[in-house]
């Protein structure tokens, strides 16, 4: 991969970015800088009074474990401080900083020894290594001394978990009978802490902190743990099982992890010179954020036949860790498997059912293999920085995916080595009652494939799946897939087309930036302070492929620019043969096929296409309007309105919180195309997307024009309109008509 050294940089993420904004130096007090770095003291900061819990969440993550505030590209997120922007700024504008994103993902930041270090696809496996399976059938009796009995009701040695193993001395086991304790555990070296039975064995310790802190050469197996995620009164995060610098002597194994809000088990190293104690002390700097964080190692416990469902975040987070997760079931998660910052975990013979994301791959190299994806919804993802190893995996109704397009389709990644993915349906005998075994006509029943069943190897306790919180967070339901099941229906009919159009777009609003990029002050004018005319003679669009050739013409207060070249997307890469724009697509080799997203993110002339329009993702760099709807699905509510004498179906795509919400108006009689879309930011209403008119060619419904209005969102200002855009279609043909 091509390489670039960082120099101290601006970033600015737009509509599709988020509102991630670093840099170096700061023109802010004490108190702004603090919130803006993450140094949050013990009292809710008065920006944040208003803010939903998904925001402070967000919020926290991004400054904890450093991604760039906004680290989710769908939008902004809101964090109610004055970095947040009064209103969209057209980044086409000639008067706007420069978005250095592709310094974000095409540079040396993930660059290492780690690479060179961690570079077999077929690792060795450890299934066993322990004392005897946890079945939920062993009493106290069975281990021999030293045991230490913990029984709530006084007739064992102790009644708490912690007071047992304050107790223990390297080797004790410490026996914990059935019961809910109400407790946070932190282990020392050396303890087997060993739950009666995983179902009735209950550590919850309320969200005060994580239920069980692990220590190395221990054994945690047969319980449920739960009760832990966001500590919304301190703003910290809490675990399952925090395995902090833990090696292979960890065993977690026969668990359930169950509701856990944030993580299962969160599995990190320090930091070298010490991981701060305080949590406040732990937080990332913004001019930071890309820099590579020195740690201290690779702590690689082993996470070994346990049951993760319904967690929220990520069931199991390794933060430059390399954990071997294996004989797992992960039912109805939201975030299922998860790692970031030079992590290489080993995840093997595993099953996932009903998860929204199955595996994410950030800035990491993991092997992946032998495990089985079964109706799940986002998929697997390779985000970028991510190198994996992805080889002899069973997916079934699953995505695996390197990127997704503007109206949400996945362009799947190419496996490496070899045969990834096998898209057969593994037949388990019932998955919804936590049965995974291969029912007798299943094409898996001889092969080496999800959960290994044999002697002293741990099996995961067997778990109902009463519901997927996967489904639950995207509105996943009857109402909504049936809605995109005809939104899909309609673009599949679409196989070529042949577009020209001409979009205008000025802005209104005059902004004062500070040395970070952020917006610091603005004025609304009546008339246009910057703006441009976009004129595309040709847009020929067919089975995933695009070709255009544009003209520009931008203005702004200080001077104006002609542009005009020739963008072609072969489906997986975008190329720029012509205009100011080809500099950014001749300097990149990317073996991983992660395609176009640098493209996206970059600002100027690329993504001004009209697929955005016929997906009703208008937007510069694409906004994901539609996408999200057929991507993830919504809430749909059961009174229509009425747009333009049309009555539309209103669906609501939340599950980023009420401060930023996705609103659709889609007409039914239409296939479910759009005649409005609008976007919330901190409540208020950000972007709308309307006045649309529509051509019908064998009941395949294009639209040849539409009106973008952006509106501010910051007080004193708020509902004033600071920029319009519009589109509007010269000539189109649709399949050769």
């Amino acid at each position: 991969m091509t390489k670039q050294k960082i120099t101290p940089i601006l970033i600015i993420a737009f509509i599709t970015g988020c509102a991630g904004v670093f840099g170096v130096g700061s023109p802010y007090s004490k108190k702004e800088h603090d919130l803006r770095v993450g140094n949050i003291p013990s009292s809710l900061h008065p920006e944040w009074k208003e803010a939903d819990r998904c925001t402070k969440c967000h919020m926290i993550w991004s400054w904890k474990y450093g991604y760039y505030r906004g680290w989710d590209r769908h939008g902004f997120i809101s964090d109610y401080s004055e970095s947040s922007p009064f209103g969209y700024k057209d980044p086409y504008g000639l008067d706007v900083p420069a978005n250095k994103f592709i310094d974000y993902y095409y540079t040396d930041w993930w660059d290492g020894p780690w690479l060179e270090a961690h570079n077999s696809p077929e690792p060795a496996m450890h299934f066993g290594g322990y004392s005897r399976v946890n079945d939920g059938t062993a009493k106290a009796e069975d281990f021999e001394e030293p045991v230490i009995v913990v029984d709530q009701s006084g007739q064992g040695d102790t009644r708490t978990i912690q007071e047992a193993v304050d107790k223990a001395q390297p080797g004790t086991t410490v026996f914990v009978r059935a019961g809910t304790y109400k407790e946070s555990v932190i282990l020392k070296t050396g303890i087997c802490l060993w739950g009666e039975n995983a179902h009735t064995t209950i550590i919850n310790p309320d969200f005060t902190n994580s239920a069980i802190i692990a220590a190395n050469n221990c054994d945690i197996s047969g319980f449920t743990l739960t009760g832990t995620g966001m500590n919304y009164k301190d703003y910290t995060f809490s675990s399952g099982v925090h395995a902090l610098d833990c090696d292979s002597t960890l065993v977690i194994r026969g668990n359930i992890f169950d509701s856990n809000a944030v993580f299962g088990v969160l599995v990190e190293s320090s930091r070298a010179g010490g991981t701060p104690a305080n949590p406040q002390e732990r937080y990332i700097n913004f001019d930071d954020a890309l820099k590579n964080i020195e740690y201290t190692g690779y702590p690689n416990p082993r996470i070994i036949g346990n049951t993760f469902y319904v967690i929220g975040e990520r069931a199991v987070f390794s933060i430059h860790a390399a954990p071997e997760i294996a004989n797992n079931v992960f039912i109805g998660n939201v975030k299922t498997l998860g790692m970031t910052q030079h992590s290489r975990p080993f995840i093997h013979h595993n099953v996932f059912y009903r998860n929204n994301v199955t595996i994410n791959m950030n800035r990491s190299m993991p092997v992946i293999s032998h495990n089985i994806m079964l109706n799940n919804y986002w998929g697997q993802r390779i985000v970028e920085g991510a190198l994996p190893f992805v080889h002899d995996n069973i997916t079934w109704d699953s995505p695996y995916y390197k990127e997704f397009t503007e109206d949400g389709n996945f362009i799947p990644y190419h496996p490496h080595p070899g045969q990834g993915e096998r898209e057969v349906d593994p037949k388990f005998v019932d998955p919804d009652a936590g049965n995974f075994s291969f029912a007798g006509n299943s094409p898996l029943a001889s092969g080496s494939y999800g959960i290994v069943n044999s002697p002293g190897i741990q099996q995961p306790p067997v778990v109902v799946c009463k519901r997927s919180y996967a489904e639950e967070f995207n509105n996943r339901n009857n109402k909504s897939d049936t809605i995109v099941a005809a939104i899909k229906k309609q673009k599949e009919l679409i196989r070529n087309l042949k577009v020209s159009y001409t979009i205008d777009y000025k802005s209104f609003m005059d902004v004062e930036y500070d040395k970070l990029g952020d917006q610091k002050s603005v004025n609304i004018s009546k008339e246009p302070v910057s703006g441009m005319t976009y004129v595309v003679p040709l847009f020929i669009m067919s089975e995933g492929k695009r070709r255009k050739t544009y003209t520009s013409e931008l203005f702004s207060s200080a001077r104006s620019l002609s542009d005009s070249g020739t963008v072609v997307y072969d489906g997986e890469k975008l190329q720029v043969l012509s205009g100011r724009f080809k500099q950014y697509c001749t300097s990149f080799d990317d073996p991983y096929n992660t395609g176009e997203k640098i493209f996206r993110e970059n600002t100027g002339g690329i993504y001004l296409d009209y697929d955005q329009y016929l997906n009703g993702s208008i937007g510069p760099m694409g906004t994901f309007f539609y996408g999200y709807l057929t991507l993830f699905g919504g809430k749909v509510f059961e009174k229509r309105e009425n747009v333009d004498g049309h009555e539309c179906v209103v669906i609501v795509y939340p599950n980023i919180g009420s401060d930023q919400e996705y609103k659709f108006y889609l007409d039914p009689e239409l296939g479910f195309c759009p005649r409005r879309l609008e976007h919330y930011f901190e409540r208020e209403l950000y972007r709308k997307i309307d006045g649309y008119s529509y051509k019908s060619y064998n009941d395949i419904h294009v639209p040849v024009s539409a009106t973008i209005t952006d509106y501010a969102v910051k007080k004193p200002h708020i509902g004033k309109v600071v920029g319009s855009c519009s589109v509007k279609v010269n000539s189109i043909s649709v399949n050769g008509d």
